[in-house]
């Protein structure tokens, strides 16, 4: 399968996925950025980052996983909510730093609670508030994901009201779709017009267990049929842990 692959590195095994990213014409995602341990240490945190800067390699294809843990982007409570807006615009200001085109959030929907008027207050906050980070990063590219929401509905309503800005897209996750009470395929379907980025890995089709890519059930030649039917040209993130389980993804993605 060609396509534009991007991988997690990981800082410990930085040599390897360089030489990996060169071998596939991969891009990186960094995903360390979101993990409190992390940003809550200064002095970590700003060697990571200059680490990754020092690299000699072409950036302009990297992206990076904003924070998700524990964020909470229109909670009801203040002190929880600008918390939250805080770490997404240093997601932002790490992603501008390290020369990435974009940056990749969670949806922050509460998986199980389907209550229209929660769902609608969902979207309504959400036209609302990506709007701000839009127009304060022109110069990045935002992705909405769809993380553990049932159906597509609500993601699109949003994607919908944002077509306005040219730097803003959804990051359809396939591993994701697979596991959602709503089938795949509607998922691609409905979200197909604003995909800028993907996210892939492979499950049991019951859980979201990030296993290399041929470890698990996904049918992933159903998944190049789609891609390529769509004719998404994006990149698309093997979304796993470690080395191995990287080279191995794109090998077998690679071999499709």
């Amino acid at each position: 399968m060609k396509a534009k692959w991007s991988v997690n590195p990981n800082i410990q095994e930085l040599d390897k996925f360089v030489a990996l990213t060169d071998r596939y014409g991969a891009a990186f995602e960094y995903i360390e950025f979101t993990l409190p341990s992390l940003y809550q240490n200064p002095e970590t945190f700003r060697k990571y980052v200059e680490t990754y800067k020092a690299l000699d390699r072409d950036k302009s294809r990297d992206t990076l996983h904003g924070v998700f843990y524990d964020v909470a982007f229109l909670s009801m409570d203040d002190v929880i909510r600008e918390r939250s807006r805080a770490l997404a615009r240093m997601s932002l200001d790490t992603a501008r730093e390290l020369g990435c085109k974009g940056v990749v959030f969670h949806t922050g929907i509460l998986g199980g609670l389907n209550l229209p008027i929660y769902l609608d207050g969902w979207v309504s906050g959400m036209c609302k508030y990506m709007p701000e980070l839009l127009e304060s990063y022109p110069d990045l590219e935002i992705y909405l994901e769809n993380t553990v929401e049932t159906a597509p509905k609500e993601i699109c309503e949003v994607a919908k009201e944002m077509r306005g800005f040219k730097n803003f897209g959804l990051c359809l996750d396939y591993a994701h779709a697979v596991i959602a009470r709503t089938p795949a395929k509607v998922w691609a379907d409905a979200m197909a017009p604003y995909v800028r980025h993907m996210h892939v890995n492979d499950n049991d089709l019951k859980d979201d267990l990030h296993l290399a890519a041929g470890d698990g059930k996904i049918d992933f030649k159903k998944f190049k049929k789609q891609v390529e039917a769509y004719g998404f040209d994006t990149q698309i993130l093997l979304e796993v842990s470690g080395y191995e389980k990287a080279e191995r993804s794109l090998r077998f993605m690679s071999e499709l």
